[in-house]
């Protein structure tokens, strides 16, 4: 009975062994997170990057990296640093509207990439421009963490009606975004969370966003959106395959509505807990002060154009 239970466990995960690897991984949503850094701390950062990234296994990670900070130069370090993975990066950026929401848009080679940062500069085009962006360009574009907490999701800062008009333009809505799960393991085991029932329901959402908030037609993304090494917690998985003469920016093209497939434990422990949370604040508020900083400038030149054509200011 003892020798039958051990072949009965050794079958079973020969078989979850196999179907693991008969299904292709994405992660659509990661930020290699290297700008600014001095150059001895960025090439430690690869070189953890690179060790989760061989050790996630994960089959395709788009590299999303902000449009603030360099996106093709995050690009061009991850391609460099998985060139013998089973990786495979693809180009992307994740870019900020002049409503401040954001929406990444993926390409085929990062020449393609490199092309049309000019058309995703920082609030300088329109949610009502992705669309033509993204026919200009040749992008896919994902609607990543609609209702997630912060000033850049699309469906707490559109109304309704816009937000869904954006879900018609894009070929992906983002149904799960990995950066959510510490800060709501966190909330769930606090003794205060009902303090917090507001931003426990868009984390909800963020996690696992309602139909209703997913549009028709469209693609659903499952990703990291990892800011530093080791929070693959979970990513996309799908049993479609790659046809022998589709590259990955084909394939994509169709939509794909993605699984979900664990890869990193998130930890438990109440110390690696809170610091990671800490860590992750930090970014964001790092995050936003370079943003405000950034729209501060744009309005300053757009009220200097506008002083030059109706002569308040001297143009010579």
């Amino acid at each position: 009975m003892h020798d039958f239970a051990v072949a009965l466990a050794t079958i079973l995960y020969f078989i979850r062994f196999i179907y693991y690897f008969s299904m292709l991984t994405f992660d659509l949503h990661y930020h290699a997170n290297i700008h600014r850094m001095p150059r001895r701390n960025k090439l430690i950062r690869l070189q953890k990057i690179r060790w989760h990234l061989r050790h996630a296994g994960v089959d395709f990670v788009a590299s999303t990296e902000h449009s603030y900070k360099k996106p093709l130069e995050a690009y061009l370090w991850l391609s460099d640093i998985s060139h013998d993975l089973r990786t495979e990066i693809i180009p992307g950026v994740e870019g900020v509207s002049s409503e401040g929401i954001d929406v990444i848009f993926l390409y085929r080679t990062g020449g393609d990439l490199r092309r049309a940062l000019k058309d995703v500069q920082t609030f300088r085009w329109s949610a009502c421009d992705v669309a033509r962006i993204a026919e200009d360009t040749g992008a896919i574009t994902i609607v990543p963490h609609p209702f997630h907490i912060g000033k850049s999701s699309a469906g707490n800062v559109l109304s309704r009606r816009n937000y869904l008009r954006l879900l018609k333009m894009c070929d992906y809505v983002e149904i799960h975004n990995g950066s959510a799960l510490a800060v709501e393991r966190r909330l769930s085991k606090s003794r205060v969370r009902r303090l917090f029932k507001e931003a426990r329901l868009k984390l909800d959402k963020t996690l696992n966003l309602p139909p209703e908030d997913r549009g028709e037609g469209l693609g659903w993304a499952i990703s990291s959106d990892a800011h530093y090494p080791g929070e693959q917690y979970v990513v996309g998985k799908t049993d479609m395959d790659l046809a022998p003469d589709e590259d990955v920016y084909d394939f994509l093209k169709g939509r794909i509505r993605f699984d979900y497939q664990s890869v990193f434990e998130l930890c438990d422990g109440s110390i690696r807990s809170n610091t990671k949370l800490l860590r992750s604040f930090q970014g964001v508020v790092k995050e936003g002060l370079i943003k405000e900083y950034l729209r501060t400038v744009c309005r300053a030149r757009l009220l200097v154009v506008l002083g030059m054509y109706y002569g308040i200011f001297p143009t010579s």
